[in-house]
């Protein structure tokens, strides 16, 4: 990922050069020493796709060499960081940079440090970054934040509800285990343990004056979100964090950040949180369905609105 301004650059070169000195993780291969990823190529949020490749790799390849194995690369900073992917390059007068998420997570390791696993997502964007530089994670790569480790081991998963919404989260951790999740929990908001909240990928299912999401709600800016609920509604920004809209009756919000609550906190890349919520009953009912039933309406985006059978990519 590239972040624009002199002190940044130093700070991103300066870890780039620390990580390069470590050992590469090592990946999830099969017995062959094969691993199966996607590498993924859009702009605007996730909003238009350029390429989608499935592709074979030896272990120990990294998601530079998986990105250069599918498209033309021009990269910068000593090669660390991509400068242009077939063409479309990055436009520091436009504040238009490459980001890049494995499994939707936004990671501070280099492209070329990151070794990737069997069933990684690897997804490059071309965004405005003026508003958010940062967003810790998106749901674009559903459920496979919840099946692969990125940094660490693989984490358990806990499904958190709203009583109202216990045979949708119930429904839901049964998906997640047919997809191959492991050690998935159901947990009810109200006694959900400190140990849990803060050592697992969480998927919070709520109305959005139930604690977590409200407190997730208050730190929207912190987390990287260009949604938020108030007064009954849902507010959207678009890329510049001007309003651009507000959904009332029936929409459901998915949207996801990196866990604010584990011992590394946001940034470490630790664990992930999907923030599943509405401006009523029939929206987070709508948005369980959607994560169900039609998870393909998440590809490449960063969030999601949902209104029964409709799907609105934001910002």
């Amino acid at each position: 990922m590239v972040r624009r301004g002199l002190p940044l650059i130093l700070v991103l070169l300066l870890l780039t050069a620390i990580c390069a000195g470590c050992p590469v993780q090592s990946a999830d291969v099969d017995k062959d020493g094969q691993a199966s990823v996607m590498v993924v190529v859009t702009r605007d949020f996730g909003r238009e796709l350029i390429l989608a490749e499935t592709l074979e790799i030896e272990a120990g390849t990294n998601a530079m060499e998986a990105l250069q194995a599918v498209a033309g690369v021009e990269t910068k900073y000593g090669g660390g960081f991509v400068k242009a992917i077939n063409g479309l390059s990055s436009q520091e007068a436009n504040q238009l940079d490459w980001f890049y998420y494995i499994n939707g997570i936004s990671l501070s390791l280099g492209a070329k440090d990151y070794a990737l696993r069997d069933g990684d997502v690897e997804q490059w964007d071309l965004r405005d970054w003026s508003y958010r530089s940062f967003v810790p994670a998106i749901v674009g790569a559903f459920p496979q934040p919840f099946l692969n480790r990125v940094r660490g081991e693989v984490k358990p998963t806990a499904v958190v509800y709203d009583e109202p919404f216990a045979g949708e989260a119930g429904a839901l951790a049964a998906k997640l285990e047919e997809w191959g999740v492991t050690e998935v929990t159901l947990n009810g908001a109200e006694t959900l343990s400190d140990g849990v909240k803060e050592q697992s990928h969480l998927i919070i299912v709520g109305g959005a004056d139930s604690g977590l999401i409200l407190e997730l709600n208050e730190l929207h800016k912190k987390l990287g979100f260009f949604a938020y609920c108030e007064g009954g509604k849902i507010m959207v920004l678009d890329e510049k964090g001007n309003p651009a809209g507000e959904y009332g009756a029936g929409w459901g919000l998915i949207q996801a950040t990196q866990n604010p609550w584990s011992p590394g906190g946001v940034g470490s890349g630790e664990s992930i949180v999907f923030m599943v919520t509405g401006t009523d009953e029939n929206g987070i009912r709508s948005a369980v369905d959607t994560l169900i039933n039609n998870s393909d309406g998440l590809r490449n985006a960063y969030a999601v609105l949902v209104n029964n059978n409709e799907i609105i990519k934001i910002p």
